[in-house]
């Protein structure tokens, strides 16, 4: 798509100008509840979400990734009719030379038993789960703490370790952890959040996590994570 015929409404980054060049388009649209008007000004702000606190990552992540390849996303919507997002990316006119050499991106596999996910979003549980799958685990999944518990006491002497979300309806990542040392006091408990490490542990709880794990991860960052807490606790 050639620059011109980009929509100049609803740009984001908000002081992103198309170049004179042409532009891959990638279009993802809903017949959704739409997004009030007031509301597409803040989309990309991190944690900001019309659901409950500690959503909110996805959009500004995707943003984030967009914006270092100097293209920008648009957005229409209307409440009641959906909504359609654009991401556009410049297309390079130079000839791309590929690589056959490992990038060393991805870990090798070196992980084996059982992982218990627990995680609100549908998103990032299945996400989740097929990074340990590429990292040798397999993945048991859990909506919430209250489901964890459930297939914990289902699984407890399969699970080797357990990757929480820490903002979750019904029981939190903190509820969480401590209920499931409640049942098995050495489990190796993993607490992921968007929100700042510090912040996070900072909050006065009796039982602590083996680690801690930003958001948004990738794969290499999991995969030392796990093989990190796992070796401690075989200590």
């Amino acid at each position: 798509m050639a620059s011109e015929h980009i929509p100049d409404l609803n740009r984001f980054p908000v002081d992103w100008h198309p170049k004179e060049r042409i532009y891959a388009c990638l279009e993802v649209s809903d017949t959704g509840c739409g997004i009030a008007t007031e509301d597409i000004v803040k989309l990309f702000d991190p944690f900001f979400t019309t659901k409950f606190t500690g959503r909110g990552l996805g959009l500004p992540t995707v943003l984030g990734m967009v914006g270092t390849q100097c293209g920008g996303i648009t957005v229409e919507s209307s409440v009641g009719r959906g909504s359609i997002f654009r991401v556009f990316l410049p297309v390079s006119a130079e000839a791309v030379a590929i690589s056959l050499e490992k990038t060393g991106g991805i870990p090798e596999i070196t992980g084996a038993g059982t992982v218990l996910v627990v995680e609100d979003d549908p998103m990032v549980r299945n996400m989740a789960r097929i990074m340990l799958g590429r990292l040798g685990y397999s993945a048991l999944e859990a909506k919430d703490g209250v489901e964890a518990v459930e297939v914990f006491q289902q699984h407890q002497h399969e699970i080797r370790c357990v990757l929480s979300d820490l903002t979750m309806p019904r029981m939190d990542g903190w509820e969480t952890l401590a209920a499931l040392r409640g049942i098995s006091p050495k489990i190796p408990v993993i607490l992921s959040s968007g929100y700042d490490e510090a912040q996070v542990m900072a909050e006065d709880h009796l039982e602590r996590p083996d680690a801690f794990l930003g958001k948004p991860y990738q794969i290499k960052v999991l995969g030392e994570i796990i093989n990190r807490v796992l070796a401690n606790n075989e200590q």
